[in-house]
């Protein structure tokens, strides 16, 4: 049987701890077995309050966690006053070498960093958190747009439900990929997650920071993704000339009017595939692709997967 432990502490992200945990849970219960023993490490024995206000009362203080397979680092608010203990940092270092696998959900990547072991390394943490990661530890590659990221027996993966994803990856080396898939399928998450982070974050970095006359055309955009979006009709339903639109766009995220619609209609593409109540046409349709071809070569291109093999993700058939 295998230890698993995820490391809690005040103000930890509940989700980092809660979300891989339950992937091996759900895997002991497909077994028929106790393949895991699962473990929440905390500083003492106390009950840990989590960013969400609810706490979780661990198994054992981690100085008296013994004979661990898989230890996982929770991130959250929290994560800056855990990096200052050097107790905890050296602990840290120690399980690198006495662990099978040593690994870091969001914010986490934090403490692996203060540790010295990502020295060198590829890395990922949270999307907000990846420019700040860079700048205190240059010494290692922070590649944004993963999901998880192995190195060795080292560890990193994404924002928050990314530790369900790593969680997933590291069930699927133990028990194989049909019981990952099973588990996947159980949560009703992915198997592998098509697409990096930065897809799921440009939109909601995008409307945080909209204002004024973007904050106007993108709201028009999310109420008429199945229409007509160029620039000349976003730019009359503003008032504003094309170009200046064009230029607010640039200047707030980066990138066009254009790359912003069709990150919109995929974002909702991908929301009717899943449920599988409309044919690939009438889902063309809907979110403003004209045509299923078009729809097709959206997904392979920015998902590298095509719509029957995204829906397939989910167990259930697609009404081609």
């Amino acid at each position: 049987m295998k230890q698993i432990a995820v490391l809690a502490y005040p103000d930890c992200q509940i989700l980092d701890v809660t979300g891989p945990l339950q992937v091996f849970a759900s895997a002991n219960t497909l077994l028929g077995k106790q393949a895991y023993q699962i473990r929440i490490l905390a500083p003492d024995n106390q009950p840990v309050r989590t960013n969400s206000g609810m706490q979780l009362v661990p198994d054992l203080a981690y100085p008296d966690a013994q004979a661990l397979d898989t230890l996982l680092l929770a991130g959250g608010r929290g994560v800056a006053a855990q990096c200052k203990d050097p107790q905890l940092i050296q602990w840290i270092r120690q399980q690198a070498s006495q662990v099978r696998r040593l690994g870091s959900v969001c914010s986490g990547a934090f403490l692996l960093a203060e540790s010295g072991l990502l020295k060198g390394r590829q890395v990922v943490s949270h999307w907000r958190c990846c420019d700040l990661l860079a700048r205190e530890y240059p010494d290692m590659q922070v590649q944004p747009d993963a999901i998880w990221i192995k190195q060795d027996n080292l560890y990193t993966s994404a924002g928050v439900t990314s530790g369900i994803d790593l969680a997933l990856a590291l069930l699927e080396e133990d028990f194989g990929h049909s019981v990952a898939m099973e588990v996947a399928r159980e949560l009703v998450v992915f198997m592998k997650r098509p697409g990096g982070q930065a897809q799921y974050s440009s939109q909601l970095q995008a409307q945080e920071k909209a204002s004024g006359v973007v904050a106007k055309a993108i709201a028009f955009i999310e109420r008429n993704l199945g229409d007509d979006l160029s620039l000349p009709t976003l730019a009359e339903h503003c008032c504003v000339s094309e170009r200046h639109l064009f230029r607010l766009f640039k200047n707030s995220f980066n990138h066009s009017p254009a790359a912003y619609i069709e990150n919109s209609r995929l974002a909702l593409a991908q929301q009717l595939v899943a449920a599988g109540d409309m044919g690939l046409e009438q889902v063309a349709q809907r979110c403003g692709f004209v045509s299923a071809d078009n729809l097709r070569r959206v997904f392979v291109r920015r998902l590298g997967v095509n719509p029957s093999e995204y829906k397939l993700r989910f167990g259930s058939h697609f009404k081609e």
